[in-house]
């Protein structure tokens, strides 16, 4: 009989996790589920992976789950779980997936498992920060009271609040970057090690290369590069005018030494070259390409430059053998600079 296994993701990092979990478990059929999507815009990603020829996934599905008012939020969500149901009992998987098990969609799911007998196991997928530093608002009073059994109430009482994320009771397994850092909440669970190299296989490097051609980027564009700067929030930059100093400086210093400098500013800024980089002869890369998608295609020698983020931790994670340093402006997270450290993730202070 064949065994199926389900990933959920919401994020492209999620994706990426489950593609390089997916493509090691060749004994599995793979299913995919894109959740947490705005019901009335297009979602790029599903159709991308459509298009996906090596992907390790049987099938892809899409089901939104953000919904604009309340007595249409609650419809949808009803006929979401009905979909979510209808699956699980054709699938009657043996393993679900998940970047985050605070996610309905997952809880649900596992919860119908259980109603149908299976032995199916949850696992968790590392979805970056809250792995290595935890979620502080999931113990909270609001949280772990409040929202807890308002959830409860209004779902029922399979909901399970998890004290950080991928603690909660669904999950018997993670996956993870770095076992020796994790949050010490999730030492009690199976730990499984994830595989870096499965992230520049020619499988994922196809992904990549469908993501960047959806954003009109030439993969030549990557191929020289010698350094690539993940920009922060515009808002930094103008409260504090000396990091924006720093990174103008270090950009031009890297120019005159006669290197190739690309940027990628933040998804959310309101203006596509706050710091004028383009006239610093700066490749600037669009600001909704994903990270995730072009760290495979980088040079091993290519240093990545960034604030104290996540967006680093990722670099330090897909892509162990490049150089990444963070500008920290002021003292910064004390939990991410003493995670940077473990990860051998320079950190300069401005």
């Amino acid at each position: 009989m064949t065994s199926h296994s389900v990933y959920f993701a919401s994020t492209i990092l999620h994706l990426y996790a489950a593609a390089s979990i997916a493509a090691g478990r060749q004994n599995e059929t793979a299913h995919l589920i894109f959740i947490d999507q705005p019901e009335d815009k297009e979602y790029p990603l599903y159709s991308i992976v459509q298009q996906w020829n090596t992907s390790p996934f049987a099938s892809v599905r899409l089901l939104p789950g953000r919904f604009k008012g309340i007595v249409n939020k609650l419809r949808k969500r009803k006929q979401l779980f009905n979909n979510l149901e209808e699956i699980i009992k054709d699938l009657k998987p043996g393993n679900i997936f998940v970047g985050n098990d605070r996610r309905i969609e997952f809880q649900f799911s596992m919860h119908i498992t259980e109603t149908l007998g299976l032995k199916t196991k949850g696992h968790y997928m590392d979805e970056g920060t809250f792995t290595y530093v935890g979620r502080k608002a999931s113990s909270s009073f609001g949280d772990a009271v409040v929202d807890n059994w308002l959830k409860k109430l209004s779902y029922g009482l399979w909901w399970k609040n998890p004290l950080t994320v991928g603690e909660s009771e669904w999950i018997s397994i993670i996956h993870v970057a770095f076992p020796n850092s994790i949050d010490s909440r999730l030492k009690q669970k199976i730990i499984c090690q994830l595989d870096h190299k499965k992230f520049i296989s020619p499988e994922v490097l196809q992904l990549s290369e469908l993501i960047l051609h959806y954003y009109h980027v030439a993969t030549s564009r990557l191929s020289s590069l010698d350094a690539l700067f993940t920009l922060p929030h515009e808002s930094l930059f103008t409260q504090n005018p000396e990091y924006r100093g720093i990174i103008i400086k270090q950009i031009n210093e890297m120019k005159e030494q006669g290197l190739t400098v690309a940027a990628k500013y933040h998804p959310r800024n309101s203006e596509s070259d706050i710091l004028n980089l383009t006239k610093a002869g700066v490749d600037l890369l669009p600001a909704g390409v994903s990270f995730e998608a072009i760290l495979p295609l980088l040079p091993n020698t290519t240093y990545i430059i960034g604030d104290v983020s996540s967006t680093l931790l990722i670099a330090r994670w897909l892509r162990p053998e490049l150089t990444v340093t963070s500008i920290c402006a002021g003292e910064g997270n004390p939990d991410f600079i003493k995670l940077f450290h473990e990860l051998n993730i320079n950190v300069d202070y401005v």
